[in-house]
């Protein structure tokens, strides 16, 4: 540590009401037993424990990076404590343990993805990119962008929302949904009987499809008005009962007349996702949500779905902008994203750089396997940004002659880690490091600084204590209001150097050898010179 700051320490890792904070320059700290840093004088490192921004206007916020973290820690009976970094006492300086640092699961939060897509597609085309993501709980998902070319210049955008997931919303920079959509993950069970309930309930119609192995037809049905089908399991496997389900439920929205046509794109109302068992619901209305269950099970009882059934899920509308048609004028509403002359992206969701300075769009998901909800506003699990380049810029997505290429896909994110070490920062951030290559910071090393540092009191160890001559400690963090840095492994050199000392005092000996030698060869010739004159 540079400066002529302290760390401030305590003789107790878990500090009391009573005990003493003292002060100290000795930055040799160890780990103890108990996982507690702990430096050659015996005191342990107290300082701000830091956890992640959760929007609480009181709190002192840090920003890392891209992240933004507090000064707070959450008690063993689950009460959060704000910390007041201006006050000594044993609420707000906390000591630091490392047996305390799990593993750790950094869920995705930003994509960023940079493609040409080829200026000679024919409309109708697309293109696919898929991308791996995390949640909260590590788990690795695939998450697809598609890209349908609707006009010259104009592509549509819309995503195929990852397994395990219940809904996925694709959001425009201002927050407006673009595209949502549903999702129901089923067991594979290639033999045995089936039998079970999916209930959808869109624009005010009830469609419940009915699994049932005795059924004489495949699929029967009654439209308009509340649709009920019933769908035959026998020697089906489950994606061919998939496949089943998903037509004959496009059949009985397209005959309820719904809303007035059959959409494009993608095409069709529930699909079923190539090479998963699983089904989606695109929405398609501005005007009313769309919720589903579903409830099946096999002979023995088991349940099939991931989805909660008997909550069930709800697919929020579409913004006004974005429906897939037009009733009035039975058309297409506004595109995802057109380009200009050069290739360039020229507008997003129908934005430019003077409407939406931000070309940043969001999706969200909302999980069904108990991770951490992708939404806006949720500190724990934000939703993703999605990057697709700047306007009037080359650095994303492009639309050129040539083939379709990819240029770049990065995510952030990381599957589950544990804990292997940590690093300390000259800002005085303990950042804890984990074994998947994830880095968060746990722990800040305040300094205190005084008005008169030779007014301390010295006491064994290294270690000081505040007294009225020194005047009251004054808590900063490191680099900050005349605080000096922190340098990691390293020691506070000596400024003494051992070799000039031992020159010095070896030609001052000699010389003091030679001046002794010659006073008493002064001597010897005075006596010399009285013995002479006697």
């Amino acid at each position: 540590m540079n400066g002529k700051s302290f760390f401030v320490t305590n003789a107790v890792a878990e500090a009391r009401s009573e005990d003493l904070f003292t002060y100290t320059r000795a930055g040799s700290f160890k780990v103890d037993q108990e996982g507690y840093l702990q430096n050659v004088g015996g005191s342990y490192m107290q300082g701000w424990p830091l956890t992640f921004f959760d929007g609480t206007t009181s709190a002192k916020q840090v920003p890392v990076g891209l992240d933004t973290f507090m000064k707070a820690y959450t008690r063993e009976n689950g009460d959060k404590v704000i910390i007041n970094d201006n006050i000594i006492d044993n609420t707000n300086l906390q000591p630091i343990n490392l047996q305390t640092i799990g593993g750790t699961a950094s869920p995705t939060t930003n994509l960023n993805v940079g493609a040409n897509l080829p200026a000679n597609t024919l409309v109708a085309g697309s293109e696919r990119i898929n991308s791996l993501i995390f949640d909260s709980l590590g788990n690795p998902h695939n998450i697809t962008l598609s890209f349908i070319k609707t006009n010259a210049n104009v592509w549509r955008t819309s995503i195929e929302q990852p397994a395990q997931s219940a809904v996925g919303v694709q959001r425009t920079q201002q927050n407006e949904v673009h595209f949502a959509q549903g999702r129901l993950d089923v067991d594979d069970v290639s033999t045995g009987t089936i039998t079970g309930t999916i209930s959808m309930n869109a624009n005010g119609q009830a469609i419940n499809i009915f699994l049932d192995p005795n059924a004489a037809d495949d699929a029967t049905y009654t439209a308009p008005g509340d649709v009920n089908m019933t769908v035959n399991t026998t020697g089906r496997t489950m994606s061919q009962l998939l496949d089943l389900i998903s037509t004959s439920l496009n059949g009985a929205l397209t005959d309820a007349n719904m809303f007035g046509a059959a959409p494009t794109p993608p095409g069709t109302w529930a699909r079923r996702v190539s090479g998963e068992n699983g089904i989606t619901f695109d929405q398609a209305s501005s005007a009313n949500a769309m919720t589903f269950s579903a409830s099946i099970t096999d002979a023995a009882g088991k349940q099939l779905v991931y989805q909660n059934a008997a909550a069930g899920y709800t697919v929020p509308v579409l913004d006004a902008n974005f429906g897939w048609y037009n009733l009035a004028t039975n058309s297409l509403r506004q595109s995802s994203i057109t380009f200009s002359g050069d290739g360039t992206p020229l507008t997003f969701f129908g934005r430019d750089a003077s409407t939406a300075p931000s070309p940043q769009h969001k999706v969200e998901l909302i999980w069904a396997n108990g991770a951490e909800n992708m939404v806006i506003g949720n500190q724990k699990s934000p939703e993703i940004s999605v990057f697709l380049g700047n306007y009037n810029t080359a650095d994303g997505l492009t639309q050129l002659a040539g083939d379709y290429q990819l240029n770049y896909l990065q995510q952030n994110g990381a599957k589950f880690g544990n804990f292997s070490g940590v690093s300390i920062g000259q800002d005085g951030i303990v950042s804890a490091l984990f074994d998947n290559g994830v880095t968060r910071p746990v722990f800040m090393i305040p300094l205190a600084s005084f008005t008169n540092p030779n007014g301390l009191q010295a006491l064994s160890g290294n270690q000081f204590i505040a007294t009225d001559f020194s005047g009251s400690p004054t808590l900063r963090e490191a680099g900050n209001a005349g605080a000096g840095m922190i340098n990691a492994a390293a020691l506070e050199a000596s400024t003494v150097d051992l070799g000039t000392e031992f020159t010095r005092m070896i030609t001052t000996q000699r010389a003091y050898s030679s001046a002794a030698k010659i006073i008493t060869t002064a001597d010897d010739m005075l006596a010399e010179l009285l013995s002479i004159k006697r």
